[in-house]
């Protein structure tokens, strides 16, 4: 008997859609009013004799499609039925009905009518369970889902299928604490055979350590989201998710506005945070560039940064001119700081191969944080478009700015 895969009812968690059919079941084995019938595998059933004419007049109207005749006979084999053979046959022949007028309600009741009987081998409890599991799923009946896939995950848990449809029985449940492992199961099973998860599924691993702020998944769930499904609206949404979780660092957000400029994605409020934090600064060409691009691109209007684009405007041409003698100071110094600050004026006028120059240079004095330089040395080199080395720099980040370098690699994947 073909077995039907149920993984189309969790295919798209984010929003449920239409499940699998169940597979056909069985039709039951003839009933002999004389002798029982063995059934198609060679099994013959132990009819009471006072169930064998009540189920014989059950199975005509059945095979008859006989529906007046029907309820009558049901009643009646219901009645007269006794033993575990019995009942089997008798739900057999409910399953038969329930199919022929496809009436899913009693499909279902059908399915747990056979399995309460006690005469269903194991295989075949083990198709009616997951024809269940479906068609509870379908019924909107996810507490008989998530009772009949629990056992039979606990048995066999390699089945994709029943991970991602228990996964689901239990969000819809809002059980979303336990529903949490299993989509991280389901994922791991899927990527283990070289493909990628669904989309939808990572969105729900999101979806669920988000408020309940669990950093190490969030982080690795965008990062293998955006490898498999690299849109900008999913870059967006891992941007915002890390800016408004607590693994951000203080004074760390020039650094994450110049990615999300770099990747397209600002906005109005983006391009004015940008300006401000670089004016704080006094990266004057930054406070110019940044305005000016987000005039280009209709996110700021002719009155957004006026004043401060006027104001750092005049300061260019004298901070440009200082910018040799900081250099030279930077290479003359013990300490890394000058090194790194005019690492940062270079890269604010978008002299991007001069900033990393500087920034290796502060790398080899003191005074400096090295995580802060790698992620400064492998924005300029970024920029500059020398990807290679940029990852490598990024990937020498560690501590709390490893997750903003992350979101850069991240980038740079995308960028391919």
């Amino acid at each position: 008997m073909k077995l039907v895969s149920s993984i189309a009812m969790a295919g798209a968690l984010v929003a449920a859609g239409a499940v699998a059919q169940p597979a056909q079941a069985q039709k039951p084995a003839a009933i002999q009013p004389a002798a029982p019938q063995p059934a198609p595998a060679a099994r013959r059933f132990a009819i009471s004799p006072e169930a064998r004419k009540p189920l014989t007049d059950l199975q005509n109207a059945v095979n008859n499609k006989d529906e007046t005749a029907y309820p009558v006979a049901l009643a009646a084999a219901q009645a007269a039925a006794k033993s575990s053979d019995d009942k089997y046959v008798l739900a057999k022949l409910m399953l038969q009905h329930a199919e022929q007028v496809n009436d899913q309600a009693a499909r279902l009741a059908a399915y747990q009518a056979v399995l309460a009987s006690g005469g269903a081998d194991a295989s075949e409890a083990g198709l009616i369970d997951h024809n269940i599991s479906i068609l509870a799923g379908n019924a909107g009946n996810w507490a008989l889902v998530e009772a009949t896939l629990a056992p039979m995950l606990a048995a066999d848990p390699n089945d994709i299928d029943n991970v991602v449809n228990l996964a689901r029985a239990k969000l819809q449940l809002k059980k979303n604490a336990e529903a949490l492992p299993l989509l991280l199961r389901a994922i791991q099973l899927t990527e283990a055979s070289g493909k990628p998860a669904p989309e939808a599924w990572y969105r729900n691993v999101l979806a669920i350590a988000y408020p309940a702020h669990d950093e190490a998944v969030i982080a690795r769930m965008n990062a293998a989201l955006l490898k498999s499904y690299p849109t900008k609206d999913n870059f967006r949404n891992a941007l915002a998710i890390y800016r408004a979780s607590a693994s951000m660092p203080p004074n760390s957000e020039l650094d994450l506005l110049r990615l999300i400029r770099a990747s397209g994605t600002a906005d109005k409020n983006e391009y004015l945070a940008l300006v401000s934090f670089a004016d704080q600064a006094s990266l004057h060409g930054e406070v110019k560039s940044a305005i000016e691009e987000g005039r280009r691109t209709g996110a700021l209007g002719a009155a957004d940064g006026a004043q401060l684009l006027a104001a750092n405007s005049a300061k260019i041409a004298a901070d440009r001119a200082s910018l040799a003698g900081d250099e030279a100071k930077a290479r003359a110094g013990a300490g890394g700081r000058l090194a790194l600050n005019t690492g940062n004026a270079y890269f604010g006028y978008g002299d991007y191969g001069k900033a990393a120059e500087l920034f290796r240079l502060a790398l080899r004095k003191s005074d400096v944080d090295p995580a802060l330089v790698n992620l400064r040395l492998g924005e300029a080199l970024a920029m500059a478009g020398q990807r290679a080395d940029s990852e490598a720099a990024f990937r020498e980040v560690t501590g709390p700015d490893s997750g903003l370098a992350g979101l850069w690699l991240a980038w740079l994947a995308m960028r391919g």
